[in-house]
């Protein structure tokens, strides 16, 4: 382990570092420490054997590159702060050894602090996906692996769109969570003074601080950066529009109000819901959460006609459990409107605005503004808080990174009643901010309309450092659940591309067959191998397909499943035209997986329906259809049925840029239309590339009549895999010798249960069993796939004969 780790220290005056310098020096582990200093440093004061680097800040995209230019050795150590650093027993040993053990992208661990001169335990919390806030607390000490910060550096760190002057480092954090873990060790590996010395509540408005403007706008910029890169950035232009008149209700708005022993503010509160002027009808919920003071008195006293006070049964509700108990009252009206216990509307017209802005902005949720202030209304830092970091088109997706969306908040009640609220006291807010932002359109109000009163029994401002990383953990677990959410929803999106009527009637089926909804669930979970080129998926939920029974006497025995009659009455049907239909696949492969069967029941024969593959291309752009032959992987070769799910999941595709340059061309149309001959695969295929449905299906019929028809069959045994390719369609046509590998039919050892249909001739092998899975290897994958398909003598066959028929 000697000289496995490059230091770098932050340094504005060297006699801090005095004593940091001396410990590292001591350290075998150390190949070089490096200061990092700024342009006014006298390089004559640095300590001996300490390379300097000149750096514009500590944060920065060049320092970034900077400190990557200087690292040798397998690891960076480098220090946030400049100011003195005690390192513990061992503690570089302990760092390289897990950072060894666990190849972590980096590792951090916890640490003492020294606050104005006592010692105090610092642990950090766990780094999670969702721990995308920029202030995330590392300690003083990050430990990188250095190729990858060599990566980053050759890569994002000289790209434009990441050239940052203050949020180079956390852009850099960012780029190693994609690539390995941010390891926690949660042990007491040093001690760092402590130069931020603010309270837990001076310290949570920094973000919307204006002169930190500048900052925040890189520190957005880079969490968008991020959340396209991991599949999570939220297009506001495909955002649903709520439709208010979907139910009626009796009142118009409810004000809110959650309450638990607040006998000194309550009433204030109520008076300040009670007194708003507006032209519609509204009503005051509280919920008294079995408060134990004069609170329910009060309450009491107040009562009038517009006042709804509920008393839940459950004794174990937090502020969001209230929360759902009045939102799910009858009495709740469209609007759900935020009014905490201890503070006040700011006028009269604060109900007005909000449900105007409903209207207005055609939101599902609105935000206004508030001050901050004491129990005499006078104001108190940082004052008004608007949250004008929020932008139309991005604020979504920076809500990720920041810690709160503000106040007061509003919500459409029939969707609030679908999500509600966690049952938390603390970040429940947070939480529906982020689900509501998912899909629909948040309103802002940045007009004052909320008086936020601080005092002794609600104070945040002086929270212990667990009580602080309890709230933290749980607001990052908000935002990664979120961060999951948010990459479904993009996957889905993408999957379906701008076929806006497919993802309505695919969403509206998960939601409607439960067993459905939890097979595409499990499928996100599934495991899944590459082999070579290949992709191998074990999917249990597909054993009734690959151990189907063709024969005749089976097939006559059984009732069709794909005719209408015999489906599952939870499965919903999307008429195409006067032939086919379209059906979600109950045991999917894919993401988005479609089976599209006849609306006669027929056998399957492709010949003359082809035309339909065209068809759905031309319709439903983001799309991938296939074809099992009778004998070659249909499940139901007695009822004429096509499919089609995610374009570009498969290898062929996924492969196709690399592949499509080495097509040998067999017959041409013209330009843009002809068949082609694929040898660059694992099996051999056709390939024909049309811009019409005329030539499209002029050239299958080619291909068609081209190739062998076995004795007794009833069309030549293929499979087909078709998409497109902006105004190009391509289809490969997959010859086939073999319904299923004899490996299928062996015994013991021997045996892998795999029948490939088109989609495992494309490259993505499923298999039911997990043995198969885990001993399945390339050279066996290969085996299979090239014992189905056609040889090249006898694709050079076929070849000759397209010619000759042309």
């Amino acid at each position: 382990m000697i000289g496995k780790i490059d230091c770098f220290l932050p340094c504005s005056n060297p006699n801090d570092l005095k004593e940091t310098i001396k410990m590292l020096r001591r350290s075998k582990t150390i190949r070089q420490i490096n200061l990092l200093v700024d342009s006014d440093f006298k390089v004559a004061e640095r300590a001996d054997d300490c390379t300097t680097i000149v750096v514009d800040n500590l944060l920065s995209t060049d320092t970034m590159r900077k400190v990557s230019e200087n690292a040798e050795a397998d690891y960076v150590l480098l220090a946030l702060k400049s100011t003195p650093l005690v390192l513990g027993q061992h503690a570089l040993d302990r760092l390289l050894r897990v950072a060894t053990d666990t190849h972590a992208a980096l590792v951090y661990s916890d640490y003492h602090a020294v606050v104005d001169g006592k010692r105090e335990q610092h642990p950090v919390i766990d780094y999670q996906m969702g721990s995308l806030r920029d202030d995330f607390d590392f300690g003083s000490l990050l430990f990188i692996r250095a190729d990858l910060l060599h990566e980053y550096a050759a890569t994002c760190g000289k790209e434009g769109g990441h050239q940052f002057d203050f949020a180079g480092l956390y852009d850099l954090r960012l780029f190693l969570s994609c690539k390995g873990e941010l390891f926690h060790i949660n042990e007491y590996l040093y001690t760092a003074e402590e130069s931020d010395t603010r309270k837990s509540g001076e310290r949570q408005f920094d973000y919307v601080n204006p002169r930190n403007r500048e900052v925040q706008i890189e520190m957005e910029k880079a969490v968008t950066l991020h959340l396209e890169v991991v599949g999570a950035r939220i297009d506001t232009h495909d955002y649903e529009a709520p439709n208010f008149n979907r139910e009626p209700f009796n009142c118009e708005a409810s004000v809110v109000i959650p309450v638990y022993n607040r006998e000194r503010t309550i009433a204030d509160a109520v008076k300040s819901a009670l007194q708003q002027e507006a032209d519609f009808k509204y009503n005051v919920i509280v919920v008294n959460n079995h408060s134990s003071d004069h609170t329910g008195d009060i309450l009491r006293e107040l009562a009038c006609e517009r006042l709804i006070v509920i008393e839940p049964e459950r004794t174990d509700l937090g502020i969001g459990g209230c929360w759902n108990v009045a939102v799910d009252d009858a009495r709740c009206g469209r609007f759900a409107v935020q009014l905490d216990s201890d503070d006040l509307y700011s006028s009269p017209h604060t109900l007005q605005k909000i449900v105007d802005a409903f209207h207005e902005q055609h939101a599902a949720m609105i935000i206004g503004a508030y001050r901050m202030c004491d129990f005499e209304l006078k104001t108190l830092p940082p004052g008004m808080i608007e949250h004008r970091e929020w932008t139309e088109d991005n604020g979504c997706n920076n809500a990720l990174r920041i810690n709160g969306l503000g106040a007061p908040r509003a919500f459409f009640t029939p969707l609030l009643r679908e999500i509600h609220f966690p049952n938390t006291s603390y970040g429940e807010d947070y939480a529906l901010g982020l689900a509501f932002s998912r899909r629909y359109r948040i309103g802002r109000i940045y007009d004052e309309l909320y008086l936020c009163r601080r005092w002794g029994g609600n104070s945040d401002a002086a929270l212990s450092i667990e009580k602080v990383n309890a709230n933290n953990l749980y607001k990052d677990r908000l935002r990664t659940i979120e961060l999951k959410a948010r990459r479904q929803l993009v996957s889905e999106k993408a999957s379906l591309g701008g076929d806006d009527d497919l993802k309505r009637f695919f969403n509206q089926q998960l939601k409607q067959w439960e067993d459905a909804r939890k097979r595409y669930q499990d499928l996100r979970d599934v495991k899944t191998k590459q082999l070579g080129i290949l992709r191998v998926q074990y999917n249990p939920a597909r054993m009734v397909s690959t151990g189907a029974k063709i024969d005749a006497h089976t097939l006559a025995q059984r009732p069709c499943f794909l005719c209408e009659s015999n489906r599952p009455k939870e499965q919903l049907t999307k008429r195409l035209d006067d032939d086919f239909c379209l059906l979600v696949n109950p045991f999917p492969i894919l993401p988005v997986h479609f089976t599209i069967p006849a609306l006669h029941h027929e056998p399957q024969a492709i010949l003359s329906h082809y035309g339909e593959v065209h068809k759905l291309l031309s319709r439903y752009k983001a799309l991938m259809v296939f074809y099992n032959g009778p004998k070659c992987g249909a499940s139901a070769p007695d009822h004429q049925h096509l499919q089609a799910g995610e374009s570009g999941l498969v290898p062929l595709q996924r492969e196709w840029k690399r592949m499509q340059k080495s097509l040998e061309p067999i017959v041409t149309l013209n330009e843009d239309n002809d068949v082609c001959l694929l040898r660059d695969f694992v099996v051999p295929a056709l390939v024909i590339r049309s811009t019409s449905a005329e030539s499209d299906e002029k050239l299958f019929h080619l291909v068609y009549k081209c190739l062998p028809l076995r004795d007794g069959e009833t069309e030549p045994m293929m499979n087909i895999v078709a998409w497109r390719e902006g105004k190009q369609y391509i289809s490969v046509v997959i010859p086939r010798e073999k319904h299923r590998p004899d490996c299928y039919s062996d015994e013991g050892e021997k045996r892998l249960l795999v029948s490939p249909g088109a989609l495992d001739m494309s490259g993505l092998l499923i298999v039911p069993r997990e043995e198969d899975f885990n001993k399945l290897t390339e050279t066996q994958a290969e085996t299979i796939l090239k014992e189905c398909g056609v040889t090249e003598k006898t694709m050079q066959a076929v070849v000759e004969r397209i010619k000759e028929n042309n």
